[in-house]
């Protein structure tokens, strides 16, 4: 099997893709909620501090402010990290010790007019949130701000806290790394799983082919019926083709036989004919090899369309076929004067080919006019799928035994009629050969009634 058409490579290769578009997914929501928690840690430790310098601040009369305590706690006391605060009154500033005396200017800031307009109302400054902020420190460093802007002895005073991005991209670097390493392996781990899965899976396929094989071999004469529900239907399907081409076969063979068995009777007669007239009468022999060459012709002909499964497409319209016969069978036998009725519809067809139409139908009205005392009857009607041609004479009958007999290859009741005795069982290997059957009874009139069934001419499609 070709990589291109592999069904095992298409499974793993879709089933790959997805995995990796959902892991990936997955690291980019997970990295986004892991931002949010980290950037909220960060802003929540500036708020703070934010909140505890506003609890020491005070301020004067002339707007000059200060703080009542030490504000440098961790991590605000370390030199130049990132980690600053600053407080602009109308009058001075007060910074963190890591500043050393250098100033913040934040994004914010810049933009604000000084001085702002007065704000009253402590509650307002308790419940308005700090503003975020981003922008570069006094040695350039990337910095994160949080602003608010309180009212102390009604003066408006804006304080600055700020942290290193560092702050949030270190701990979100390490943390999204050993994401990714988990998510790698969950990755390997579920792509071990599908190719198992998929291995079991395709198990069944495995199996079948053996099979199949073993069918082939010889081993084996129909596949498995206990399969996964998902190829029952095949499996349905290839043994019913293995039933099919059996029967076929089967019918081929029985077609050799009769073919054999057909040019017994002419060989010896060829035989006789040579060895009493020395070279033989030409026109007798030429006969006989006719009659010979007919037979061969027929029945490969026929055994090769029962490999083929037969002819589904075709139609003959059957009731100018019984009048042609009729009429023919009626000359022959003019010296017992057989009264020949026919009621069948002019547009009723059958699905098999006129030849082999004329043979089955010639056969039975032909026995049927050989042992009719003076009536002859047939009639057709189509019944679901099938047309039921029925043939019914006066004359003896035949018994139930006889009746199986005569439709044995080569059985004769009467050696002394002419005949080779294949003609009721040729004719019911062609109705089989195109799905029907035949079957005889007694005749209300006395004699026999065989009934010829075959395929509809539009039914033949749904065989």
């Amino acid at each position: 099997m070709s990589r291109e058409a592999s069904l095992s490579r298409r499974l793993l290769i879709a089933a790959s893709g997805f995995i990796a578009l959902a892991l990936v997914v997955a690291a980019v929501l997970i990295g986004f909620v892991l931002h949010r928690f980290v950037q909220g840690q960060i802003d929540q430790r500036l708020d703070t501090q934010i909140v505890f310098l506003s609890s020491m601040l005070r301020a004067d009369a002339n707007g000059r402010i200060s703080l009542t305590g030490n504000a440098d706690g961790p991590p605000f006391e370390r030199p130049r990290r990132g980690w600053y605060w600053q407080i602009t009154g109308p009058k001075n500033a007060l910074h963190s010790a890591s500043l050393e005396d250098a100033d913040i200017e934040s994004p914010a800031l810049a933009r604000e007019e000084r001085p702002p307009q007065p704000r009253k109302g402590p509650d307002k400054d308790k419940n308005e949130r700090p503003r975020p902020a981003d922008g570069v420190g006094p040695d350039d460093e990337y910095l994160h701000f949080r602003i608010k802007q309180v009212s102390v002895s009604d003066f408006v005073v804006t304080i600055v806290t700020s942290s290193p991005r560092a702050a949030v991209w270190g701990p979100l670097r390490e943390a999204m790394t050993t994401l990714a390493i988990s998510l790698a392996a969950l990755g390997g781990a579920l792509l071990l799983a599908i190719m198992l899965q998929v291995r079991l899976g395709l198990r069944p396929l495995d199996r079948l082919r053996k099979a199949v094989a073993d069918v082939r071999g010889g081993r084996l004469e129909r596949l498995p019926s206990r399969q996964p529900v998902e190829i029952q239907p095949l499996v349905a399907e290839l043994n019913g083709l293995l039933d099919q081409n059996a029967t076929s076969l089967e019918r081929a063979r029985r077609h050799v036989a009769n073919l054999a068995h057909g040019l017994k009777t002419p060989l010896a007669t060829l035989a006789i004919v040579a060895s009493a007239d020395g070279a033989g009468n030409p026109a007798t022999l030429q006969a006989l090899v006719t009659q010979m060459e007919r037979r061969i012709r027929h029945h490969l002909g026929r055994a090769r369309t029962a490999v083929l499964n037969g002819p589904v497409r075709v139609q003959t319209a059957i009731a100018p076929r019984l009048q042609d016969l009729g009429d023919v069978l009626g000359k022959i036998n003019s010296d017992k004067n057989v009264a020949f009725a026919m009621n069948v519809p002019v547009d009723l067809m059958v699905a098999c080919e006129q030849q082999d139409f004329d043979e089955m139908a010639g056969n039975l009205l032909d026995n049927a006019f050989k042992w009719a005392r003076g009536k002859v009857s047939t009639r057709a009607i189509r019944q679901n799928t099938l047309v039921e041609l029925v043939v019914e004479d006066d004359g003896g009958g035949l018994s139930v035994e006889q009746r199986a007999q005569v439709l044995r290859p080569g059985e004769r009741l009467d050696e002394s009629a002419p005949g080779f005795g294949f003609g009721l069982s040729i004719t019911r290997e062609l109705a089989e050969l195109y799905g029907g059957d035949i079957s005889l009874e007694g005749s209300p009139m006395g004699g026999l009634c065989v009934t010829l069934r075959l395929p509809a001419a539009n039914a033949a499609g749904s065989r």
